[in-house]
Parts: structure tokens; sequence; C-alpha cells
């Protein structure tokens, strides 16, 4: 039980509320019960008096008490060890056995029982009002309980909505305050997803027009004369070109859509992809790497790749000797490179657009967003630590 839920507070309020209800009714109950001993035994004295003023003899007395709907008790044995006196005077008792009044008449010269068979007027207006009001607690309490279940709707709505659902309804047609925040969050679901669409129309548009004026760049570049510029241009416009396959498959993950692809690789496989897609020179003076084991993982071979030379790019840009060491270690693979310590705490890194652009080396601070994002489909653990002025990235091997 979540105690600091509503409908859990709800509850306990009404719980209270019956159990105070029944509190007072068991003692209005009680007191009622005290009135009318009280006037039973009010009664009986009254009657006990006139016998005693008019110093009735044993035969009268009975006569007398039969004319007020007493009746002589032949088994007083059994009545007297038994019961419960509720009262004991000098003169009389009164009696209680089996829910039945009894009078016991006490004088010098003899001694008689006397069942009572008066109808006692019993008050039934309390029971009335008892259940009368249990009933309209228990009706307020499932009015309320069932007003607060849209927001047990609205809070899986807003679960799915976190998943990247976007194809959610929460509209709704009351008019109570709850609908109005389904409302309100509603037309904010379908508003983002507007701008999503639209964002995503505009990448794949800028995309698609970038491709056809790099494929001419491509094909012009071949008529150039000179080798050596013409293997430069070829460089330029196939990085670019994978800058674009990688936007693309960027925006498939950031925004959901991606189906992941997993197939079995071996850890240089996708190293060497990764530094392929870096498109660098003299990438053994700049990239060292030391992994004695060959892991194979069952993994997306792109995004994995992708995650990587973000990595190893990060390193080189921020590195004081421009160089990144890759090394395996206990199930994990380390990105290690000499530099300054991270100026916010590695979470920060992880929202994207956080890189000032004051700074030299900044790019749109995406690189480490991709990464998270990318591992995090994965199940793969990604931590930092900074020591011996080193940067050291690692990426857990093993599923989370």
């Amino acid at each position: 039980m979540n105690i600091n839920s509503i409908i859990t507070k709800i509850t306990l309020i009404f719980v209270f509320a019956i159990i105070l209800l029944v509190a007072v009714f068991f003692f209005y109950l009680k007191y009622e019960k005290e009135q009318n001993v009280k006037m039973v035994i009010n009664y009986h004295e009254k009657n006990a008096n006139y016998v005693f003023k008019n110093k009735m003899p044993p035969r009268d007395a009975v006569e007398y008490f039969e004319r007020q709907n007493f009746k002589l008790e032949q088994n007083h044995r059994e009545v007297l060890h038994n019961a419960m006196i509720l009262i004991g005077k000098r003169d009389f008792e009164t009696i209680l056995y089996k829910n039945e009044y009894y009078f016991h008449l006490l004088t010098p010269r003899f001694r008689l029982l006397f069942k009572d068979l008066t109808l006692y007027k019993v008050d039934y207006s309390a029971y009335y009002l008892f259940a009368i009001f249990t009933i309209f607690l228990i009706i307020i309490y499932m009015w309320l309980i069932n007003s607060l279940k849209p927001l047990h709707v609205l809070k899986n709505q807003i679960t799915q909505f976190a998943k990247g659902d976007l194809n959610i309804d929460c509209s709704s047609d009351k008019k109570d305050e709850i609908a109005d925040v389904a409302n309100e969050f509603d037309k904010a679901v379908k508003e983002i997803d507007l701008l999503l669409h639209s964002r995503q129309l505009f990448l794949r548009t800028v995309m698609h027009e970038l491709k056809t004026p790099i494929a001419k760049g491509r094909i012009v570049s071949e008529l150039v004369d000179s080798d050596k510029q013409k293997d430069r241009l070829i460089l330029i416009f196939e990085k670019l070109d994978y800058l674009i396959n990688d936007f693309a498959k960027v925006e498939q993950v950031v925004s959901k859509n991606y189906k992941v692809n997993r197939q079995k690789f071996n850890l240089e496989q996708i190293l060497n992809n990764s530094i392929n897609m870096l498109m660098l020179e003299n990438t053994k003076e700049k990239i060292i790497i030391d992994i004695k084991s060959n892991h194979d993982l069952q993994i997306d071979f792109d995004l994995i790749s992708m995650a990587m030379k973000n990595l190893i790019d990060n390193a080189l840009k921020y590195s004081i000797y421009g160089k990144v060491i890759i090394k395996e270690e206990k199930n994990r693979l380390l990105f290690i490179s000499k530099g300054e310590p991270l100026k916010k705490t590695l979470n920060e890194y992880f929202k994207p657009f956080h890189n000032d652009t004051k700074s030299k080396n900044h790019g749109m601070g995406l690189g480490l967003y991709i990464v998270k994002s990318i591992l995090d489909i994965h199940g793969m653990h990604f931590e930092h630590e900074h020591a011996t002025e080193e940067n050291i990235f690692k990426i857990s091997l093993v599923e989370k």
C-alpha cells in the first residue's frame, strides 16, 4: 500500500470515519441500554413502594403484580442462581436473566420472584441513522474513488507517452479538474506529435537535398587531374555521405523509430568499422588498440559502431596529445585519453546540446547523448572516471 497515494489517503479517511461512526453508535447503544435499565428499575421501585406502603400480604401482592403485567416465577432457584442483579435494594432486586427482566420482592415476612412481562419501548431510530450514515459514507467513498479512476488511466497514458508512444488519446468529456488536466495533456501530446513529424520531415528533406550535391561532387571529383587532390575530394564527399547516413540513424534512434537489428559480431570487427567511419589519416598513431581477447557481441552493428566512433572522436578531440588508447578490462571496453577532467557531471553530458558554444572544440553537444541512447537500447552500462590525468570512458560488454 502506497501511503502517499491519494486513493490510500481517501480510504484511510473513510475508514477512520466509519470506525468513529461505529464507536459513536455503540456508545449510544450503551447509553440507551442504561436509560432502559433505569426506566425498569424506577418502575420496579414504584411497585415495591406501593406494596410496602399498603402492607400487602403475599396473596394480595401476587394479585397486584399480576394486574401490573408481572407473572409469578415458579422456577425461582434457577433464575436467582444464574441471573445478573442490575440493582439490589433492601426491599427489592431488579434482575436480568436470558434478556428478560425479573422483579424480586424482599419483605421481612416473605419473598416473591416475578417475571416482568411489560414491553418496554425500544427506540430503533439509532439503528436507522447508523445504517443511513454508513450507506451515505460508502456511496461518497465509491463516488470519489470512481472520480479518481481517470487519474490511473491518465498515468498509464503518460507512461506510454514517456516510452515514445504518441498515438494516445487522453481527451475527456467530463467537467472536473482531472478532465481539464487530461484534455490539456492531450493537446500537448498532439502538438508534440505535430512538432516531431515536422522535425522528421525537415531533417529528411534536408538530408535528401544534401545527397544530390554530394553525389554530384563525388562524380566531379573523379574529373580532377591531380590524384592527390582527387583522393582528398573523394574522402571529403565520402565523409559527408557517412555523416548524412549517421544523421538519419541518429534521428531514428532519438525519435525511437529505429528497429534494432541484433547480430553476432566480434569486437575487432566493430572497432575497425568505427575507426573507418572516422576517415582519419595515421590512425595507428592516434588510436592504440590493446585487446587480448576478442569478444563476440549480439548487437546492432551500425549503432554500436556509431557509439564507439563517437567515443573515439571525443577522446581524440579533447585529448592533450591527440591520442586514445582502447583496451579491454574485466568485460569492459575502456577508451582512455590524457586530458582535463570533465567540467560537469556525466549525466549533464547525456543531455542533448549541452556544449558551450564559446569553446573552440565545441560540437553540437550530441556525442555522449547519442552514445548513451544507443547503449541504453542494448542494455549496456556506461560510466566515466578521471584518474592519473586521464579520462576513462567505460562500456560494459555484458548487458545489464
